[in-house]
């Protein structure tokens, strides 16, 4: 992670195996990048102390705090950096079960609820995929919900016209990411026959 620190301490809590250590990170946060919603989950990890300070305007930066009790071995930037590939990927699945409808399976047939569970899988991968090649993705955080609120159910017109497809859309889903995204992806390279 860009500007983060990583050191090791040698903490585990009581009952835990031996050879057990405690990971951290360190990341600065500038003041105009803590959003005013309690609810972030930046905002979770940053020290009260600090938080006030810069809400108040007394300090241009703070820092943010995760911790990882762990014991694996090796290198504690990489150990750092699988676990938030593990959240990331934890995402995903959370995104699928809400975004995608992966939470309630329709049948008492399994075979019936496996091919709802790859056809959620593959909607949350096809989404993922237009939200990036339309470059509206923000930093790999592409979800169902979005994709189906700011991109496809919006109000718009299709017309063609000289065998050009014209979307006509209404005033206000012009200030949305869908111009953007359609503009990226008409640019794409048909694909090989």
């Amino acid at each position: 992670m860009r500007g983060a620190h990583v050191a090791v301490s040698d903490y585990a809590p009581a009952g835990w195996p031996p050879g057990t250590r405690t990971i951290v990170r360190r990341v600065r946060v500038a003041a105009g990048d803590v959003r005013s919603d309690t609810r972030s989950r930046r905002r979770r990890t940053i020290d009260p102390g600090q938080l006030a300070l810069v809400l108040d305007g007394d300090a241009d930066c703070c820092y943010a705090y995760s911790f990882i009790v762990t014991n694996l071995t090796g290198d504690a930037r990489r150990i750092e950096a699988w676990f938030r590939k593990r959240a990331d990927i934890e995402e995903r699945i959370r995104d699928a079960k809400w975004g995608m409808a992966l939470r309630h399976l329709p049948s008492g047939n399994a075979t019936v609820n496996t091919v709802w569970m790859w056809a959620a899988l593959l909607a949350l991968n096809l989404s993922a995929w237009i939200q990036a090649l339309g470059r509206v993705d923000s930093d790999g955080r592409a979800h169902g919900k979005r994709l189906r609120r700011q991109l496809i159910t919006i109000p718009a017109r299709i017309l063609t016209h000289a065998r050009q497809i014209i979307v006509r859309l209404n005033p206000v889903a012009h200030a949305g990411p869908f111009p953007t995204a359609w503009r990226h992806l008409r640019a794409l390279p048909a694909a090989a026959p």
